[in-house]
C-alpha cells in the first residue's frame, strides 16, 4: 500500500523488488528453476525413471493448481542435463491447436518444412490460400516459429510421418495443458504418435500434462499407447511439503515466518501449492515493504484480501457469478458454509449444519434447496458445486474452498 511519502508506491517496489520475495513465491507463473522447487521428490524420481527406460513416455495428470507444470518443468530440465543430451520443447496447449501445431517445433528444427510440397497433403479447409502460403513456406527456409505453426495449421500430417522424421534424434517434448485440445482425433494422432517413437525404440521422448479425472481423457483413450505411455496422477501436496515451501521460501528471502502464521497458510492452502505461493508471497510483500523481516498471523489477516484479488480469474469469477445477489447473502454464507466443512463430498444435512454455525439461524432443507438451485448442477463445469447422488455434493474446482475462505477473510 502506498503511504504520504511514497504516494505511487514507488519506493515501496524497489524494496519489494530488490529482496526477491516475487522470484522465490511465484503463485502466477509455473516454477522453472531447481533451487526454487520444494517437495514432490518422489514423483520428480518416478518419472525421471519412466523416461530414463527405453520405450516409456510419460503423462502427468491432476487437478488444476496441484504443480503439474513446475514438476514437469524441472523433471524436463534434470532428465536433458543428467540423461539425454538433447533439445527441450515446452508447448502449452489452447483450443486451436491440432496434432500438427503440437509437433511443428521440432519438426521444423529437423528441416521438415523445408521439404517439396508433394512430401504433405494439406487440410481441406486450407483451401487455395493454404496452399499458396506452404508453396511459400517450402520454396525458402525460415526457422520462423510464426511460419512453421501458420504452415502445421493446413497440414494433415501423419504420426508415422512425424514419428520417422523425429525418430533418431535425442529430445523431449512437454505438452502442457493437454486438455485443451478440442478433437478428439488430435489426440488419438498424438497417443498413436508417442506409441510410433516408442516401437522405434527413439531417443525422443514425450511428456503429456493435462487436468483430468483420468488419464484416458487425454490420450482419447487411445488402447495401443497404454504399454508405452505410463501414467502418473499428482496429488494434492502434503502439509509437510506446504510447509516446506513456506519455510525454505522465507530461508531463502532472509525472512522468518512465526509458527502460527506458517501453520494458517498450510491450512488454508489444502495441498495447493498456489494458495502457499500466493499468501506466503503477500506476507512477505508487507513484510518486506515495512523494513521487517519477521511474519506474524497478524501479517497473514492483512495479506488476505490482497490474495483474494490476485488469486486466478476462473476462481474469482465462480465465485462472484455464484454468490451474487442484491437480496440476500446466503449464497456467499452457503458457499462458505461448505468451504468450512473441509470435506471432499459433503451432505446436505452436513451443510445445513455448516450454514447454522454460521449464521446461526436454523435452515430447513426446502430453503436450503432454493440456494442450491443457482449453486449446484450435475455436470456444468461453471457451477460452483456439483451433485454427486441425491443429497451428496462436492466443489466443482477443488481449489474453491481455499478461494472461498480467503475471499471471506478466514485465517484458519
Amino acid at each position: 500500500m502506498a503511504s504520504k511519502g511514497d504516494p505511487f508506491g514507488v519506493q515501496r517496489e524497489q524494496r519489494i523488488t530488490k529482496s526477491g520475495v516475487r522470484r522465490i513465491f511465484t503463485p502466477h507463473q509455473p516454477i522453472s528453476e531447481h533451487d526454487l522447487f520444494r517437495g514432490r521428490h518422489e514423483q520428480v524420481r518416478k518419472l525421471i525413471e519412466i523416461m530414463n527406460t527405453p520405450g516409456q513416455h510419460a503423462l502427468l495428470y491432476g487437478d488444476r493448481g496441484v504443480g503439474k507444470s513446475s514438476l514437469a518443468n524441472i523433471v524436463a530440465r534434470l532428465f536433458l542435463k543428467e540423461f539425454v543430451k538433447g533439445q527441450l520443447y515446452v508447448k502449452r496447449c489452447d483450443s486451436d491447436d491440432t496434432f500438427e501445431t503440437i509437433v511443428a517445433d521440432p519438426l521444423d528444427d529437423l528441416k521438415f518444412f523445408d521439404r517439396p510440397i508433394e512430401h504433405f497433403v494439406t487440410r481441406k479447409d486450407a483451401g487455395e490460400a493454404g496452399m499458396g502460403l506452404f508453396a511459400a513456406r517450402a520454396s525458402a527456409s525460415t526457422s520462423s516459429e510464426r511460419g512453421s505453426k501458420a504452415i502445421a495449421r493446413r497440414l494433415d500430417i501423419q504420426p508415422s510421418v512425424a514419428a520417422s522424421h523425429i525418430n533418431g534424434h535425442p529430445g523431449l517434448l512437454v505438452i502442457d495443458e493437454t486438455d485443451a485440445i478440442r478433437r478428439t482425433d488430435d489426440k488419438a494422432k498424438l497417443a498413436e504418435f508417442v506409441k510410433l517413437l516408442s516401437d522405434g525404440a527413439s531417443p525422443f521422448k514425450v511428456l503429456i500434462v493435462g487436468i483430468a479425472d483420468d488419464a484416458a481423457t487425454l490420450t482419447a483413450a487411445h488402447p495401443s499407447v497404454q504399454r508405452c505411455l505410463k501414467e502418473t496422477k499428482l496429488q494434492r501436496m502434503s502439509e509437510e511439503e506446504i510447509r516446506e515451501i513456506v519455510e525454505r521460501g522465507a530461508e531463502a528471502a532472509k525472512l522468518a515466518f512465526d509458527a502460527d502464521a506458517t501453520r494458517r497458510i498450510v491450512k488454508l492452502s489444502a495441498g495447493f501449492p498456489h494458495f502457499a505461493h500466493l499468501l506466503a508471497l503477500k506476507c512477505a510483500e508487507g513484510a518486506v515493504a515495512d523494513g521487517r523481516s519477521t511474519i506474524s498471523s497478524d501479517d497473514l489477516r492483512n495479506a488476505i484480501s490482497q490474495a483474494a484479488g490476485d488469486a486466478e480469474g476462473t476462481l474469482r469469477g465462480a465465485y462472484d457469478t455464484a454468490v451474487r445477489s442484491a437480496d440476500t447473502d446466503m449464497y456467499r454464507v452457503t458457499a462458505l458454509a461448505a468451504a468450512m466443512l473441509d470435506r471432499d463430498e459433503f451432505t446436505a444435512s452436513d451443510l445445513r449444519k455448516s450454514i447454522e454455525k454460521i449464521s446461526a439461524k436454523p435452515i430447513g432443507q426446502p430453503a436450503l434447496n432454493n440456494y442450491l438451485t443457482r449453486l449446484v448442477s450435475d455436470d456444468q463445469p461453471k457451477s460452483l458445486l456439483r451433485r454427486l447422488a441425491k443429497g451428496v455434493y462436492r466443489f466443482t474446482d477443488p481449489r474453491m474452498p481455499s478461494y472461498v475462505k480467503i475471499v471471506n477473510g478466514i485465517t484458519d
